[in-house]
């Protein structure tokens, strides 16, 4: 062969993504490409070399091209390199004339990137099948409880069953939870669970949207010319509605300690005072509270009462928030896509890459930040498809370092090891740059790894996002 011929010839087979080994006919390395040593990871040079050492030396799990040696055909074998890759290597025969075999020409294809491929096929289906079976209990939910709140996690599910016995009586419950993960939704059922929906009403106050020098007039009312500017007449307060009824005390821990006192004296006596009163008011009121603040801490800093607390937390409800939940965030999205679609007159419906994101981002502000986002999304949307990119910005980058934030908030109260530590930033940085770069090759070239480690890091991961072929 001429030098230039040889040239050309190599130029050639190192164009060729897919690795190619090439034989005598006894099983002799005469030549292969760049691709095979990037795929197979085998740490000697092989030129020259008879295959059936590789196999001894355990360099290569099995042989496509002794295979076609024997039987003189064309032969699939899917083997295992020192890279850890797992490919598909083909041997094909090379006859003259005379029929005699002369070479093995092996193609050697990685499998990495099509079992992640695969794998992810899968997740996608079950996610469907997840998806089908959420929306099937959705439709077919018959009670009201299922009807407001589209529920699969466990935990709430629990809190949901308990409803129905908490509303039966008139007990008085303390509901914990972050804001805007449903309490005040869950104060609203309990009462509709219990026979005062029929004889009061459901009466909410904001202990933290009254100013403290208006808050102890609007809650328990006030005699006429009882402080300047006070009407003739007199005022009836927030409780006076909630007779027969329920009050729902949202942010009770705003409440000032000189209203402690009184609430607690209604607590025991079922009796009011107006601003300015001397006679006492009976009044029949079950009471629901709700906080997003310890008030177990504020008891021991002075800033809550203890025998209020004690009053308030006969039955306590706490919520978990949505990041805790990730099982309801397909129906919750699904419910405030329905319920602003009828809003404003529209049909709209996500891609499956939105609604991954909505599964990977954190949610701080829980289920009322869900209504908000959705509420925007159909008002803003151009098309009747939400895409990942029709997100919030917040949402679209806060997901992408939900890999790397969860560990640490998990362990926010213990040391994250070192080696978890280097775990999580080795994912983001990768998932990032998959992200960035789309496809294997870049994105292995902008980390400063090559394929296969980049391969064998995603499998060690469980990075299954966001991969296509180089």
């Amino acid at each position: 062969m001429s030098q230039n011929l040889e040239m050309t010839f190599r130029a050639m087979i190192n164009s060729i993504s897919d690795g190619i080994y090439i034989t005598d006919s006894v099983g002799n390395c005469i030549a292969h490409n760049e691709a095979f040593l990037r795929i197979t990871g085998i740490p000697i040079n092989v030129v020259g070399r008879n295959v059936q050492t590789l196999v001894d030396d355990k360099l290569i799990s099995d042989s496509a091209s002794l295979e076609v040696i024997r039987s003189g055909q064309r032969v699939f074998k899917v083997i295992t390199y020192p890279s850890g890759c797992e490919a598909l290597a083909t041997g094909n025969p090379v006859f003259d004339e005379k029929g005699n075999l002369i070479n093995v020409v092996c193609e050697v294809r990685d499998l990495s990137e099509l079992n992640i491929l695969k794998d992810e096929l899968n997740r996608s289906k079950q996610l469907n099948k997840q998806y089908r079976e959420i929306l099937i209990n959705y439709n077919s939910a018959e009670t009201t409880t299922k009807q407001k709140i589209p529920i699969r996690d466990p935990k709430m599910q629990s809190i949901l069953d308990e409803l129905p016995r908490i509303g039966g009586s008139d007990a008085t419950v303390l509901i914990h939870g972050e804001s805007g993960v449903g309490k005040g939704l869950i104060a609203s059922l309990i009462h509709e669970h219990s026979s005062r929906s029929t004889k009061g009403k459901f009466v909410k106050v904001d202990c933290s949207a009254i100013p403290s020098t208006l808050i102890e007039s609007e809650l328990f009312g006030y005699e006429g010319g009882a402080f300047t500017g006070a009407k003739r007449e007199g005022k009836q307060g927030l409780l006076d509605q909630a007779d027969h009824g329920t009050a729902f005390l949202d942010e009770i821990g705003e409440l000032p300690l000189f209203l402690q006192v009184k609430l607690l004296s209604v607590l025991q006596d079922h009796k009011i005072l107006r601003v300015g009163g001397t006679m006492p008011l009976s009044r029949d009121i079950r009471f629901i509270c709700a906080t997003n603040r310890d008030l177990e801490k504020m008891v021991d800093e002075g800033t809550f009462r203890k025998d209020l607390y004690y009053r308030l937390n006969v039955i306590p409800v706490a919520i978990p928030p949505l990041r805790e939940r990730k099982e309801d965030i397909f129906g919750l999205t699904m419910f405030f896509l329905n319920k602003f679609c009828l809003k404003y007159d529209r049909s709209l419906s996500f891609l499956p890459e939105a609604m991954d994101t909505l599964f990977e981002y954190s949610w701080p502000g829980n289920v009322r930040e869900g209504d908000h986002i959705v509420d925007r999304l159909v008002v803003l949307s151009q098309t009747d498809i939400i895409r990942k990119a029709d997100l919030p910005e917040k949402v679209r980058r806060a997901s992408q370092m939900m890999v790397l934030i969860d560990p640490l908030r998990i362990n926010e109260r213990k040391t994250i090891s070192l080696k978890a530590a280097v775990a999580v930033t080795e994912r983001a940085l990768i998932e990032r740059a998959l992200q960035q770069n789309n496809h294997l090759a870049p994105t292995a070239q902008a980390l400063g790894i090559d394929i296969s480690t980049l391969l064998r890091k995603c499998k060690k991961l469980g990075i299954r996002r966001a991969v296509t072929l180089a």
